[in-house]
């Protein structure tokens, strides 16, 4: 009986393990979506922003991010000013 309860917690742990690691994959490739699409869209984008969204932990976040960056006309037009992480 307690094997079986150590061994239920453990498994949920691995599961609970690649879980966060699927998230934080997510996450990554969001964040390097982004920084693709300014890159693209405007030639160089400044360091602080690219720290900035390397920071960034919401998908919601940067999803916002890049669909401001692939249709503003200027950086300006992005709302880079809140980097909720």
């Amino acid at each position: 009986m307690a094997q079986t309860i150590v061994q239920h917690h453990f498994e949920r742990g691995i599961e609970q393990g690649i879980e966060r690691g699927k998230e934080q994959g997510r996450i990554e490739e969001k964040q390097s979506d982004v920084l693709k699409a300014l890159h693209l869209r405007f030639d160089t984008v400044p360091e602080l922003i690219a720290d900035n969204i390397s920071l960034i932990r919401s998908l919601s976040r940067l999803n916002s991010l890049l669909e401001q960056a692939v249709s503003a006309k200027t950086l300006d037009e992005i709302d880079l000013g809140n980097f909720d992480k």
